[in-house]
């Protein structure tokens, strides 16, 4: 049987690869032809980090106008200074637990580049934004659609309290940009010579080119299956 909310999760899912696939390329585009693709390892590419984390609460912003409008016209006038102040310290519990985890997660990525031979004593910076931006790919789009202890759980390779197909793009989103950095740290020791080949310019171009396919390959997977889904519904109610 099919669970209730199995075809609004795939048409949210949907939503959200078809608003990435059309906003990502655009954004890779402007990074070649603004001569700003040489600056992907130093600061200057932190506000393009921010306009993608942008889009992504743009994403979120969609389905939470869809799926938790609050009905303003039943507020419980008595219980609402309390509701308030819970909902407020919630709020701030997660701040801080993302902030956390986010610190924690740039650091273990940041081990984990200098035991695959980065360098240790120089290119602090290149270093730094290449974890910053691995961080932001994996850590913080996991962290909105799923919230922070599932993205943690996905990092981590724990049990997982929740199936469904967001949680299963999400993860395809986070190998795909991890397997982007891999590819594309194997063009640095070859000897062409190129401009693009210094630290660590491909394994973030690869990041980046890594995230947008998976986003790709989510969209041409639920196609077909929302188009039978859709039939499905359809029919039965008939």
């Amino acid at each position: 049987m099919l669970e209730d909310d199995y075809l609004p999760k795939q048409q949210l899912l949907l939503f959200y690869c078809s608003f990435t696939c059309i906003y990502f390329p655009g954004i890779l585009i402007l990074l070649k032809f603004n001569d700003n693709l040489y600056n992907v390892g130093t600061y200057k590419f932190i506000p393009i980090l921010v306009i993608l984390m942008f889009a992504e609460v743009t994403k979120l912003s969609f389905s939470l106008l869809q799926t938790d409008s609050l009905p303003l016209g039943k507020i419980d006038t008595k219980s609402a200074p309390t509701r308030v102040k819970r909902t407020f310290g919630k709020r701030l519990k997660g701040i801080l637990k993302f902030l956390i985890s986010f610190v924690i997660t740039a650091f273990v990525y940041y081990i984990i580049v200098i035991l695959f031979g980065c360098p240790l004593l120089t290119h602090h910076e290149e270093t730094i934004m290449l974890t910053t931006t691995l961080t932001s790919l994996t850590l913080i789009p996991a962290s909105l659609h799923l919230g922070i202890d599932e993205s943690v759980a996905l990092l981590t390779g724990a049990p997982l309290q929740t199936s469904n197909v967001i949680v299963e793009a999400v993860q395809r989103n986070i190998k795909a940009t991890l397997l982007g950095t891999w590819i594309g740290a194997t063009v640095i020791p070859l000897d062409w010579n190129k401009p693009w080949q210094t630290w660590p310019i491909p394994c973030i171009i690869g990041a980046l080119l890594g995230y947008m396919v998976a986003h790709f390959m989510t969209l041409v997977k639920m196609l077909p299956i929302l188009r039978r889904r859709r039939n499905y519904f359809s029919h039965s109610n008939k």
